[in-house]
């Protein structure tokens, strides 16, 4: 993946948060307290340029509440 900045090859890297080595989730769900929550795992890329980063979620159709 290239960096849409300065068109460099960006590296793979983790982003973590919370407590030590938890990962972070994005995630949707519906108001309710019997609604279930749909969530994503994400990747990141980090430019070794200009340090721009990019997020993606590895599940975007998961996130989906039908």
């Amino acid at each position: 993946m290239k960096c849409d900045r300065c068109e460099v090859e960006m590296y793979s890297a983790k982003i973590v948060g919370g407590m030590p080595r938890d990962e972070i989730l994005l995630i949707n769900k519906k108001k309710g307290i019997f609604e279930s929550e749909k969530w994503s795992r994400i990747s990141c890329y980090v430019c070794p340029e200009c340090g721009h980063i990019e997020l993606i979620a590895n599940d975007p159709k998961g996130l989906q509440i039908g």
